[in-house]
């Protein structure tokens, strides 16, 4: 239709920023993170509910025989949008979750984008492949929503983090997609977004008329170019018929929205500055805590130390726990949020290292705890930070088996004989910390599994939950939550998935004799009775009931231990090991096999007696390089001198 004063009718534009997630949240997670990177706006997580996919069979898994497939599948896939909702948290960023129930993922998202007028997408491009420079759209379900999304929304196509395309939204389009159920004179806000029929075809959808109605205080209203503009949204509607009065009610109504949505971004200026200031005094306080714990956490350390040095000697009786400084730790990267800290990754004098950032009012216990825990599963501590405070681990350089599990490159996958062992090597680490020190890990799980140079495993994390004196209760964590946590490792070496309900995936599969297309196939041939009975044995741990669940010591290490002796047989996983050592275990002075490596100010590791004879003779230059040293001072070289160690034990040396 045409205007008397020649402009086009007023366009709706919806600012806020949409992320298409799937169900596999590794997957989608890097594209999560990509949005949340390169916007800071309000975000809007939107998803395409597939009921048969959420709950593929009929048969409930444990501890749900009474419970709708239905309602199970809805919650399910609730708790699924909530992790990508705690993502947008951890960044500090608004967001909320849309979803709508329907067959094809591709037709949903076009659904959305049109239900909830949005201008700005970013989903994932080809989600099962590797990125690679140059690469173009490979999804079915990409290509879908680039043909038939509609004009005005600009798509971001995200492939592990990198963006392989950019659709650019046509600003002269309005086809915002408001229900064409609405009357005329009927504005935006009014309608609702009720009775929404795709073109593509009928659609059970789940974003109801409140839902929508939240998403439109951030629609803004633009003109267009040209004097003859045809809208086919209900906003444009709203200016049609032959009334001279009804075009200018609708433009009110327009400025009406315009001043509304003002009022709102003041507001949530006023808002977010307030928080601010809150957020500065939290500092300010914390940093005035920080000062008055400083000296007790001093304290605490130099007892330990001073108790090191007062034990006799034995097989860790030379360790040396060093003490950082907060300055020291400000390059380490943020890795994950806990409940007693966060936990960051970096480097101290050329080493990798955990940081487990602790809360004052549990360092000090921490501290005490876990530097009496050695064992060979067991990350080793080797250093704290009383002024931040913190704990710092050695990190290995397989890195997690989350990291292994999840890994694209196909040349180095763990073989079922490794996955055995590290099966074994959990086991025995859950029992020296049950057994002996009446500890529960409490948060057991692949990405707590660290791997060393010959994919030994070793846990992370431990040491911060005591074994309840009483009888546990419903969900407090206890043994048995362990011997649970540990069912659904065992799983995930099996399979290689991480699906919610493995649980029941891995029943269905030994009901139905089709184990075999369940394994992972990287981990090679799985001797089929062997992968079988260690199914069944991840079942009875992941039992709803705790007291079904078997003892780790009587019952479970037996079978693990009879199955690592069988895998013994066969070549563990990984690239053969020489024997002759490898370089980086020489001492670059005597060209010996080092046993008591020391880190130099030239970032060079030595033998200790060797790089201190060399200081001794009064040389103040580096060994390697002849360049003067910033310092005299030496760091032991926990990390490397474990892994030496341990090809001194393998090789009888």
């Amino acid at each position: 239709m045409e205007f008397d004063d020649g402009r086009s009718p007023a366009r709706v534009v919806n600012d806020r920023i949409y992320v298409a997630v799937g169900r596999d949240v590794q997957e989608s997670k890097s594209t999560l993170s990509w949005a949340l990177e390169n916007f800071g706006a309000d975000f809007r997580i939107i998803h395409v509910h597939q009921p048969h996919q959420l709950n593929p069979s009929p048969r409930p898994f444990h501890g749900s025989r009474s419970r709708d497939p239905q309602e199970l599948a809805s919650q399910q896939m609730d708790s699924i949008l909530d992790e990508y909702i705690h993502m947008c948290s951890q960044a500090e960023v608004h967001a909320e979750k849309r979803f709508i129930e329907m067959q094809d993922i591709g037709e949903g998202i076009v659904e959305l984008v049109e239900q909830h007028a949005i201008t700005k997408l970013v989903m994932g491009a080809a989600a099962d492949r590797r990125y690679f420079e140059g690469m173009t759209l490979t999804s079915t379900k990409a290509k879908f929503v680039n043909q038939h999304a509609q004009r005005s929304c600009s798509i971001w196509f995200v492939c592990h983090g990198h963006r392989i395309y950019l659709r650019e939204g046509d600003s002269n389009t309005s086809d915002v997609g408001i229900t064409p159920s609405v009357s005329q004179g009927s504005s935006v806000a009014e309608s609702g977004l009720q009775n929404v029929r795709s073109p593509l075809g009928s659609v059970h959808s789940r974003s109801n008329s409140s839902e929508v109605e939240d998403d439109l205080p951030s629609v803004r209203y633009e003109r267009g170019e040209g004097s003859n503009y045809t809208s086919e949204s209900n906003s444009a509607r709203a200016y049609e018929g032959s009334s001279q009065n009804q075009r200018y009610t609708g433009m009110l109504k327009a400025l009406e929205n315009i001043h509304n949505e003002e009022l709102r971004v003041r507001k949530y200026l006023e808002e977010s500055l307030a928080l601010q200031k809150e957020a500065f005094e939290a500092l300010k306080n914390r940093h005035e805590e920080l000062e008055m714990l400083y000296g007790d956490a001093l304290k605490a350390n130099s007892e330990i130390l001073a108790n090191q040095t007062s034990e006799p000697s034995g097989a860790h009786g030379q360790d040396f726990i060093s003490e950082f400084s907060g300055y020291e730790l400000e390059a380490a990267l943020q890795i994950e949020e806990g409940e007693y800290g966060t936990t960051f990754r970096g480097s101290l004098h050329h080493t990798q290292v955990v940081i487990k950032m602790m809360q004052p009012r549990n360092y000090r216990q921490a501290v005490r705890r876990v530097t009496k825990l050695r064992h060979p599963n067991l990350v080793t501590l080797i250093g704290v930070s009383p002024d931040t405070p913190a704990l710092i681990y050695e990190y290995p350089p397989n890195g997690s088996l989350e990291d292994q599990l999840g890994a694209r490159d196909t040349s180095n996958h763990l073989s079922w004989q490794t996955r055995i062992c590290i099966c074994a090597d959990t086991c025995a680490a859950l029992m020296f910390l049950h057994s002996c020190h009446g500890m529960v890990h409490g948060d057991l799980k692949p990405g707590n599994i660290l791997l060393d140079s010959n994919f030994t495993a070793k846990i992370a994390n431990f040491g911060l939950h005591s074994a309840p004196s009483h009888p546990p209760s419903t969900g407090e964590l206890s043994f048995a939550s362990d011997v649970y946590s540990f069912g659904y490792v065992l799983l995930r070496l099996l399979t290689g998935r991480s699906a919610l309900n493995l649980d029941e995936v891995m029943q269905n599969a030994l009901d139905g004799e089709n184990l075999s297309g369940l394994l992972d196939p990287t981990a090679g041939h799985w001797p089929f009775e062997q992968a079988t009975e260690l199914a069944h044995l991840a079942l009875s741990c992941r039992d709803i009931d705790s007291d079904n669940r078997p003892d780790l010591a009587s019952r479970v290490w037996p079978v693990l231990e009879r199955m690592r002796t069988e895998a013994s047989l066969s070549s563990r996983s990984g690239p053969e090991e020489p024997s002759e050592p490898p370089e980086h275990f020489l001492c670059p002075i005597s060209y010996e096999i080092m046993r008591d490596p020391h880190v130099a100010a030239d970032g060079f590791t030595y033998e200790a007696s060797e790089i201190r004879r060399w200081l001794n003779d009064g040389h103040d230059t580096s060994p390697m390089t002849n360049n003067p040293l910033s310092t005299l001072d030496l760091f032991p070289n926990q990390a490397l001198r474990s892994m030496i160690q341990e090809w001194r034990q393998r090789h009888n040396l």
